[in-house]
């Protein structure tokens, strides 16, 4: 979701609430001039994305982020199943993500977390 940076943990807190979950993943992303937030339970995880409407526009388009093991893997079947990879691999704070419509028009983040924890 997209949100104001000054309803970033007002987001976080009800999220937080609502999923019986925890904050996990915060960090900013100065290169994007945004600050994200997900919020974790068991059974769902959020990503809140927040900066001003410039900085975010160009993230808007995306529906969906899919975590995968694998991020070259994916793009292989991605791409085998028709898939356009319209935003290259590359390193992001979590790790590495591409952006790619997919068959039916879905734009959709893939994103493969490294290991290890971002640092500040």
């Amino acid at each position: 979701m997209f949100v104001e940076l000054e309803t970033l943990n007002q987001t976080v807190s009800f999220y937080s609430k609502l999923t019986a979950g925890s904050q996990t993943l915060p960090f900013e992303y100065p290169e994007a001039e945004l600050t994200l937030a997900a919020v974790s339970s068991p059974l769902l995880s959020v990503l809140a994305i927040a900066g001003p409407p410039i900085a975010r526009q160009r993230f808007e388009a995306t529906l969906m982020t899919i975590r995968v093991d694998n991020l070259d893997s994916a793009r292989r079947f991605l791409e085998a199943e028709g898939a356009a990879i319209i935003e290259q691999p590359k390193p992001v704070p979590t790790g590495r993500n591409m952006r790619a419509r997919h068959r039916d028009g879905l734009v959709v983040e893939h994103v493969e977390h490294r290991t290890e924890k971002p640092h500040d």
